[in-house]
């Protein structure tokens, strides 16, 4: 029997929602719970509950649950329930494609714009990452390792690269998170950050893919461990299949309209 966890407080009780902000406000809220795993994978979430949690009606809770199901964050059980989405390690796999496909295309213009001070900033972040992992603050750290891999497509001129990646690798970005759970990765992630600072200072754009490359691939020797370590917030093996994509009603060869 799936066991309802209870929602976890993710902003103020007592906050009142602008007209018009409501429904962003609440799906920015939820989904940060979920990727934070505040909300673990399997839970179950119910409008109810949400809309008297954050004070407003039922209307902006069942939007944000159609978006955040749109991104393969929640599973809309017409009739029955709505849960947080299990980790599908098919999907992880192609979010780690599209942000590999992205990164490594910036770095080019990254390493042909950038000034001292982006790299400065590079050092700062990575000093932070340092202290967040000292502190155990896992989602602090990895936070941080979002802003770290930001910048390349900010300096870069290409920032919408990097609000794409952020809007669809919500599959992905949990498995990192986990991944920062086990002995010595975040020590590892930190080390292979000072490598490509390292090859960016060189302006040595070969090095740098070479480092990425191996740094967006760790997670492959990590899944088997992360599965058998958190076997309730993924799809099982039996159950993995492809994922679909909501195309916004445009008709697929096969089905119907």
């Amino acid at each position: 029997m799936r066991k309802t966890v209870p929602f976890q407080r993710s902003v103020n009780n007592n906050a009142r929602y602008r007209s018009g902000s409501v429904q962003d406000s609440v799906y920015s809220a939820l989904r940060k719970s979920i990727l934070n795993l505040n909300l673990a994978p399997g839970t179950v979430i119910s409008e109810t509950e949400i809309s008297l949690h954050y004070k407003v009606s039922r209307t902006p809770v069942r939007e944000a649950f159609i978006n955040l199901a749109k991104e393969g964050l929640v599973r809309v059980i017409p009739q029955r329930e709505t849960l947080v989405s299990r980790i599908d390690l098919n999907r992880v796999e192609q979010e780690r494609f599209i942000r590999e496909s992205l990164e490594m295309a910036v770095l080019e213009p990254f390493i042909e714009h950038y000034q001292s001070e982006d790299i400065a900033n590079l050092e700062k972040l990575l000093d932070m990452q340092g202290a967040a992992s000292d502190r155990n603050e896992y989602i602090g750290f990895m936070n941080l390792d979002e802003t770290f891999h930001r910048i390349f497509f900010d300096v870069s001129g290409y920032a919408l690269g990097g609000e794409l990646l952020e809007s669809m690798c919500g599959h992905y970005h949990r498995v990192r998170l986990l991944s920062s759970l086990l002995n010595g990765i975040a020590q590892n992630i930190i080390s292979q950050h000072q490598d490509l600072i390292s090859a960016l200072k060189e302006r040595d754009l070969l090095r740098a893919r070479a480092v990425l490359t191996q740094h967006l691939h760790k997670l492959n020797t990590e899944k088997t461990l992360l599965r058998e370590r958190f076997p309730d917030y993924f799809v099982s093996a039996q159950e993995e299949q492809a994922f679909e994509v909501d195309f916004g009603g445009i008709p697929l060869p096969g089905r119907g309209i």
